[in-house]
């Protein structure tokens, strides 16, 4: 295949009616996805709403937020989606200050219950039924700049924080399409497992929609589910973070269907489950790094097999250098992860490196290793540690907390399959030169996760009490 630009529309004009969403009961066709795209944008201008507007929104991943999100990236507004859950907290208002949402998009009308917003709030349903009495119009005389995401951080560690990503000076016209991501106006479904609002969830899901593909939402989580969906509608592509690649490995479920592709990212996969997920779909995992403002990396299987436990060499166009005050390191010293974005996805006066807050190390050829979060040359050692613990045999996932009385909490398989894991990480924590933790070992999938699949370590001090000590039970 080769790589050709993409959108929609295309998909629209050339198969009206090839599906585009199925989430639960809902479906939609190209032709209605797009239709449905214009006229919000159409009655979005016939209500003042300026070009730049940056819009928050907690409709369902499904048909309806997929038009919205499409209706924003092409008619120049911003789109801040928010999960419900999360716009309830005490937080979830000022979360859509922090990202200058002007206009919040619902699926329900405000009542009872429903937090107090600082901006209007209106039903998309409002807004269509505004667009049939609107004339379509000659359009603006000029096609506006693209418009752009606006997200929040997983909040592993505390409260989640809106990312404003820089606004593309250029006018939306769809996507490069191109063979490794599996996706295309020939090729099957994307399976969306995980849906949220996270870059890493969200990002492959509307690539693979712009491309062609139509998109599947699993809405309600199983490893029996996700395999039955992708046989029923024979997906080509999938997501999965790291804990469910990990339920899926566990169970040894996969599709009779092959994926073309399997991406995965958003948190630290140990080899141990990434080898047993090969072996379970086949060479076709692609394994990404990135933050809330870009992805970074990517890297295909037949790399990562010569590179165990690497996230990839940098994207065209961004460059990733590891310092340690202020002194780039040579290839194997392990620092602090910064990046030089694109220029075009710099805001003005942005300094030229961006810090990620993660630590790791590139290698002579330029691929990254990611060792866990940046902090005091304590808290690096404990990354280091941490990182140690996900490479031991029967590992699945690890957290390690720092402070005078550290605490290390190990998720594992069947435990009898594997050594007792304890000895290796006391003596992996006296040569660290860290106080010996307490460890605390757990099945596989019982720790406390953002819906990105990331471990919420804002949780875990407060396990530690009810945990079983020393951790061997």
């Amino acid at each position: 295949m080769r790589p050709h630009l993409w959108d929609p529309w295309a998909t629209a004009r050339t198969a009206p009616d090839r599906t585009a969403v199925v989430a639960d009961d809902e479906s939609c066709t190209f032709a209605e996805l797009t239709t449905r795209a214009d006229a919000l944008a159409r009655a979005l201008r016939a209500r003042g709403v300026a070009d730049g507007t940056v819009l928050s929104t907690d409709l369902p991943t499904g048909p309806r937020f997929f038009a919205l999100a499409l209706a924003a990236l092409r008619y120049g507004y911003g789109l801040f989606p928010i999960a419900p859950q999360l716009l309830a907290l005490p937080e979830g208002p000022s979360l859509l200050a922090e990202a200058g949402g002007a206009l919040h998009i619902t699926a329900a009308a405000p009542g009872p219950g429903r937090p107090a917003l600082p901006c209007p709030v209106l039903g998309d349903d409002e807004l269509l039924a505004a667009a049939a009495t609107t004339p379509a119009g000659p359009g603006p005389a000029a096609p506006p700049a693209a418009g752009h995401l606006v997200l929040a951080t997983s909040g592993t560690t505390g409260v989640p924080q809106a990312v404003v990503r820089t606004r593309p000076a250029r006018p939306y016209k769809g996507v490069a399409v191109t063979e490794r991501y599996g996706a295309g106006p020939e090729l099957g479904p994307h399976l969306m497992a995980n849906p949220t609002y996270h870059l890493g969830t969200l990002g492959p899901a509307l690539y693979a929609l712009q491309a062609g593909s139509p998109v599947v939402v699993q809405r309600t989580w199983s490893t029996a589910g996700f395999v039955e969906l992708a046989d029923r509608y024979r997906a080509d592509s999938a997501f999965l973070s790291p804990d469910r690649l990990t339920e899926l490995v566990a169970a040894g479920h996969a599709p009779r269907h092959r994926f073309r592709v399997v991406f995965h990212g958003g948190g630290a996969c140990p080899p141990a489950v990434k080898r047993a997920a090969i072996d379970l779909f086949g060479p076709v995992l692609h394994e990404y790094y990135g933050t809330s403002r870009s992805v970074l990396t990517e890297i295909t299987t037949p790399e990562w097999l010569d590179r165990p436990g690497s996230v990839g060499r940098p994207l065209p166009g961004i460059r990733i250098e590891v310092t340690r005050d202020g002194r780039v390191l040579p290839p194997g010293e392990a620092g602090e992860i910064g990046i030089r974005l694109r220029a075009a996805d710099r805001d003005p006066g942005e300094p030229p490196v961006h810090a990620t807050g993660d630590v790791g190390m590139l290698d002579a050829d330029g691929y990254l290793f990611v060792i866990g979060r940046a902090g005091t040359p304590e808290e690096l050692s404990a990354a280091r540690l941490e990182h140690g613990v996900r490479l031991l045999p029967g590992v699945t996932d690890a957290a390690v907390l720092g402070g005078p009385e550290p605490l290390c909490f190990v998720e594992h398989g069947e435990r009898g399959t594997f050594p007792d894991p304890v000895p290796a990480i006391e003596d992996s924590a006296r040569h660290l030169g860290l106080p010996v933790p307490r460890i605390v070992l757990t099945p596989s999938g019982s720790l406390p996760r953002t819906p990105s699949g990331k471990i919420r370590r804002a949780d875990l001090a407060g396990l530690a009490g009810t945990a079983p000590d020393p951790g061997r039970g």
